[in-house]
């Protein structure tokens, strides 16, 4: 038996490895494992052009066969674009008028000739600062021989096409002043995520137009007491790895829809926060939107590790220090205090070991001082010149907080003093388990500090799905735990895990010098099953 298969793939056939099973009654699966390469490059890839709108632009692109023969077929295409910002060819909407070659458009070429694809789009009369036109490349590949084997009527054989395929994009910049059209750019469901324990903004930008466009998008988060919210700009998920500029340029194509998201660096308070986003293009602010978002202590554990509340409105940075004249470790420091509310914030500070005893080897530059609305207002921390400490000593720095409306509130910072040694990790890891609560499955792990001194924590989990999907989630984030603290991390999935069998691997960190924890389990979750876990 001969069996024909047409697989269409960016890539042509180098070598194959085909695998017979026999399923029994007479049937049989094939198993095809290619190890594939491109059959032809072009370059440039992306032709970028500066023109004015009516004049026509000639383009030419290099291409090259890799060592086979080709039977290509060019054709211009309209492109379209997917949520994360990828650009691919449209394959159901109509070839753009405005592309035309001049040379043809079906030719071969033989192994490691190379030829030119020439033409020359004319700029259309659009509103639009962007303009996009795409050409598909394709070489057509070819179908291996099938023979039946005369000796073996039941054997079976396999031709595959494998179909290497560019699409070339001729983007044009048009200079157009009037981008009034941008302004019916959209934003859709605005909100801040946590993304491993960071606060991410997140919002999706809909093109309801048939224009492109260039833009960029910023965001602030802001509440009723924010003087100066820090802006920060966003980027489509396809450009995260650009550097420089170039990773905030959003390029919107026409009917699309578009994720733009931005880490949040500066500490979220607790409460009722606004989202503020704006379509910029230049200095020139165009559209604008809001969305209600709120916040609650504890909801970005891994910033609050680099930063502190102290009550509702103040803030330190960082969330825990360390100082001393050890390699590694600095004799001083800076403690920065943010004011977020409008009324001033009187901040006294006090020194103590974990006995709660007063400390003589490390200073601050001021131990009363006030912090005023909307401002920050830095202190500094070093080891005292006269001090002769020489082993490790942990402690706090305990921070009374004082206004007119509110009163008086008392947090603490830890604080390490690494002198000499440091006393040696003591950790005790509890067993992974698994959380069940109104039908969502989340992972929780107990971890102990059975030593004297602080110790980081932080924990990764993996969770692989039975096709091979993964999830990462993390907990601890490096804070510190405290001697005799024990303290439960939760690994808590964004989404819904289905019934299934799942690989779970862990692995925990502590202090440089201590080997990693690293745990893997499979586990089977069924709505029927309470647990089940092997190691």
């Amino acid at each position: 038996m001969a069996l024909g298969l047409i697989a269409t793939q960016n890539v042509s056939l180098a070598e194959s490895k085909t695998d017979v099973e026999d399923l029994g009654g007479g049937e049989r699966r094939v198993t095809l494992t290619q190890s594939v390469e491109p059959s032809f490059h072009i370059e440039p890839i992306v032709h970028r052009f500066e023109a004015r709108r009516g004049t026509t632009i000639p383009f030419r692109f290099e291409i090259k066969s890799t060592g086979k023969a080709m039977n290509v077929t060019v054709m211009p295409v309209q492109l379209r674009q997917e949520v994360t910002g990828i650009i691919l060819h449209d394959d159901l909407a109509a070839a753009p008028d405005e592309l035309r070659f001049t040379t043809p458009t079906e030719f071969e070429l033989a192994p490691g000739e190379s030829t030119y694809l020439e033409g020359e789009v004319t700029v259309p009369l659009a509103l639009s600062n962007y303009l996009s036109f795409g050409v598909l490349v394709r070489d057509n590949g070819y179908v291996a021989e099938k023979k039946a084997d005369p000796n073996d009527p039941t054997r079976i054989s396999a031709g595959v096409r494998f179909v290497t395929q560019y699409v070339l994009r001729i983007d044009i910049e048009t200079g157009v002043k009037d981008v009034s059209q941008m302004n019916r750019l959209q934003f859709e469901h605005g909100s801040v995520r946590n993304n491993l324990g960071m606060p991410v903004a997140q919002t999706f930008l809909v093109n309801p137009t048939d224009f492109a466009f260039e833009c960029n998008v910023r965001g602030t988060i802001e509440s009723a007491t924010t003087s100066r919210p820090k802006p920060f700009q966003m980027m489509l998920p396809s450009r995260v790895n650009l550097q420089g500029e170039e990773r905030y340029l959003v390029r919107v194509m026409p009917q699309s829809r578009v994720q733009v998201s931005a880490p949040v660096d500066e500490l979220l308070f607790p409460g009722d926060q606004t989202l503020r986003l704006e379509v910029t293009n230049g200095r020139r602010g165009l559209v604008n939107q809001e969305f209600n978002v709120n916040v609650g202590q504890g909801d970005y554990p891994a910033l609050e590790v680099r930063q502190a509340y102290l009550d509702h409105e103040l803030s330190v940075q960082p969330a825990q220090i360390e100082v001393g004249d050890i390699a590694g470790a600095s004799r001083s420091g800076n403690l920065r205090f943010t004011n977020n509310s409008v009324r001033p914030k009187n901040v006294v500070a006090e020194l103590v070991d974990l006995d709660g005893n007063v400390i003589n080897d490390v200073t601050l530059s001021s131990d009363n001082f006030d912090v005023r609305p909307g401002r920050t207002k830095t202190i500094r921390i070093a080891v005292s010149s006269s001090s002769d400490a020489e082993k490790t000593k942990y402690g706090d720095i305990r921070l009374r907080v004082k206004d007119d409306e509110s009163g008086e509130s008392v947090q603490s910072i830890p604080l390490a003093m690494s002198f000499g040694d440091a006393p040696k990790t003591d950790v005790t890891v509890g067993e992974l388990a698994k959380v069940e609560k109104n039908g969502f499955t989340s992972f929780g792990l107990i971890v102990t500090n059975n030593g004297t001194g602080f110790v980081p924590v932080h924990a990764d989990l993996q969770v692989a799905d039975g096709s091979g999907r993964t999830m990462d989630l993390a907990d601890g984030f490096g804070r510190w735990l405290r001697p005799g603290e024990t303290r439960e991390l939760a690994f808590v999935p964004q989404s819904t895990l289905t019934a299934g069998q799942y690989q779970i691997a862990l692995s925990l960190k502590t202090t440089p010098d201590e080997v990693p924890v690293e745990r893997t389990l499979v586990i089977d979750l069924d709505p029927q099953i309470s647990e089940s876990a092997t190691e």
